[in-house]
Order: C-alpha cells, then structure tokens, then sequence
C-alpha cells in the first residue's frame, strides 16, 4: 500500500495498492484542501504510454473461464458435503459464494472475449486514445505535466 500526500499542505490525497488496473484518463488532479496540483499514479495519459496490447488478449480470459469453471465445479460439489463444526442452517453459504464467484469469472471472461472479438474494446480504447491527445494539444496542459514531472519529450513525435 502506497500513501500519497499533497507536497503544499501534507494533506493525505490517497491510499493505492500497485496493482497492474490502470485508469486512462488525465493524470493531474487538484488537492481539495489547498489547490495545489499533483500526479494520481494510478492515471495514465494513452496518447504519451500508448495503448497496451495485453488488453486486447484473448488467451489471459479464457483462462479467467477456466478457472471460474473450476471454482463452479468445486462449489456445486460442496453443496452435497457437511463441513464439520458449521451448523446445519449454514451448510449452504460457502458453497453458494464460490459458485456466485466462479459464475461471475465465467460471465465477466465471456463477456470480455466478446468485446474483444467485436471491436467494442478496441473501439473504447481508440476513444480514450483520442481524448488524450486532444489534451496534450494543449500547450498549457503539456507544461503543467512536464512540471510535475512527467516525461512529455516525445508527445511531439506521437501526435
């Protein structure tokens, strides 16, 4: 867990863990307390990172489906076991929660390859693309970035 503070006042801004989930839009946020400006390490300008091509992997959702059809099969075979020390009304609970969880990894990978393979997701990320060069069309913007020290050097090249 990283915490993050405001370099003006100390105000605590967030608390982020470094998983690999990245937001794709504008990096720079304002502190609510003094105003100052600052860079949210979990936002990502695409037209200066490019966009990534393991999202578009179909290979890393199937096994995402496998493995929510191995949390389905476990689930539905613990229905039909007695956990000792659970009491008979319970019996029913875990079972149900790594169904609902396999079941919800089977949709959610389905529902990804089916983006994928339809150009909804490529489209999305072309949108999200476009929106951050517009940004970095704005010399002010581009200045406020280099400022808080991100490598703007080659957004002449890419746009």
């Amino acid at each position: 867990m990283n915490i993050l503070y405001c370099a003006k006042c100390r105000k605590k801004l967030m608390t982020y863990d470094n998983t690999s989930f990245k937001r794709y839009k504008s990096p720079v946020k304002k502190c609510k307390k003094c105003g100052n400006l600052y860079i949210d390490p979990r936002c990502h300008e695409l037209a200066i990172e490019g966009i990534p091509s393991d999202v578009f992997s179909v290979k890393s959702f199937i096994i995402l489906i496998i493995f929510g059809v191995l949390l389905l099969w476990r689930g539905i075979y613990l229905l039909n076991q007695v956990q000792l020390g659970v009491p008979p009304e319970t019996q029913w609970l875990m079972p149900t929660v790594i169904i609902t969880f396999g079941a919800v990894c089977i949709i959610g990978g389905i529902a990804e390859i089916i983006s994928i393979k339809t150009g909804l997701k490529e489209k999305k990320f072309n949108r999200l693309y476009t929106a951050s060069k517009e940004r970095l069309k704005n010399a002010d913007y581009v200045s406020i970035l280099r400022n808080l020290g991100v490598d703007v050097s080659e957004i002449k090249e890419k746009l």
